[in-house]
């Protein structure tokens, strides 16, 4: 009789623990159920992941796209989001360096110092394909104007964008520099007065206005504003043209936990919105690497100056 109640009692003990474990198994599975769909942030995760921006158009905020974006990007990762609006590419290169951004777009050059004052990573680039991520810089005219080459512009008003920007400053000084024959030091001498405008499209639209004899713009921002009606390309004339540039990448702090960063990778990559797409005169995300932006370093190393000298 004893040994029958040891054994029972064993018995007992036994379905107790299995029940037990059967109960923890059933919530795990509900765990993953509520989280299914997005990632599970890691303990080592920020708890706001902040996004940097310069506006590309001639506006004070940021565009309600990339807001969305953003909103986006934090409800996929579980994580809450800013925006950072800087004033300039200089602005969020610090941002990054000082880690109050986590993410941002960059002109390819701005990239490039971000790369080495910022340790920012590139991960993303946005193209109309995969085998289409370039895009030139165009130096432009009024439609009326009589200058057909960069020579005719010696003694005029010129526009560059900004100091760091590939398309509307390094890569279209070079140009300057090699059809006028002069060195770095003697470009602005060519014209009558050098000014930043601050954006592509306030550049393009001071040519259309006649406030500028000449400036230096991106061909993907004109692209852009032809196709939403802004402007026309009657409305000015391109008289020089440089060669392919990589477009503007996304980058993260080199420094972010490696499963976030491949989070973000994957968010980027599925992403699909063709409104916000057509804002930045894209079709989509693909990767990239940090190679594919030496001809941008070559550049600016051939106008031998510093980066401290290009963001004077």
């Amino acid at each position: 009789m004893n040994r029958w109640k040891v054994w029972m009692t064993a018995m007992t003990l036994l379905l107790v623990v299995v029940l037990a474990a059967c109960s923890d198994e059933g919530e795990t599975d509900g765990e993953a159920k509520e989280t299914e769909g997005k990632v599970e942030a890691s303990a080592d995760w920020p708890e706001t992941l902040r996004v940097g921006v310069v506006p590309s158009e001639d506006e004070s905020g940021v565009s309600e796209r990339m807001e969305q974006f953003t909103e986006q990007l934090g409800d996929a990762l579980n994580l809450d989001t800013e925006v950072f609006m800087g004033t300039d590419y200089n602005a969020v290169i610090e941002a990054m360096r000082t880690g109050n951004i986590d993410i941002a777009f960059f002109g390819p050059f701005a990239y490039v110092l971000a790369n080495e004052r910022s340790g920012a990573e590139v991960f993303a680039i946005g193209g109309k394909s995969e085998d289409d991520i370039t895009y030139t810089s165009a130096i432009i005219v009024p439609k009326d104007s009589t200058a057909k080459t960069l020579s005719d512009l010696k003694g005029t008003d010129f526009l560059f964008v900004d100091p760091a920007s590939t398309s509307g400053h390094i890569f279209p000084r070079a140009k300057v520099i090699e059809e006028l024959g002069v060195t770095n030091d003697e470009v602005e001498e060519q014209f009558k007065s050098v000014s930043f405008s601050g954006s592509h499209d306030a550049s393009i639209l001071a040519i259309v206005n006649g406030q500028a004899d000449g400036a230096a713009v991106a061909t993907d921002v004109m692209e852009t504003m032809i196709d939403q009606g802004v402007v026309s390309e009657d409305d000015f004339t391109i008289i020089a043209q440089s060669d392919p540039i990589p477009r503007g990448p996304d980058a993260y702090r080199g420094d972010l936990p490696d499963d976030l960063k491949e989070a973000i990778q994957t968010f980027y990559y599925e992403y699909e919105d063709d409104k916000f797409f057509e804002e930045r005169g894209i079709s989509g995300f693909y990767p990239v690497n940090d190679e594919a932006f030496d001809v941008v370093r070559e550049t600016a190393e051939r106008l031998g100056m510093s980066p401290e000298e290009l963001l004077k």
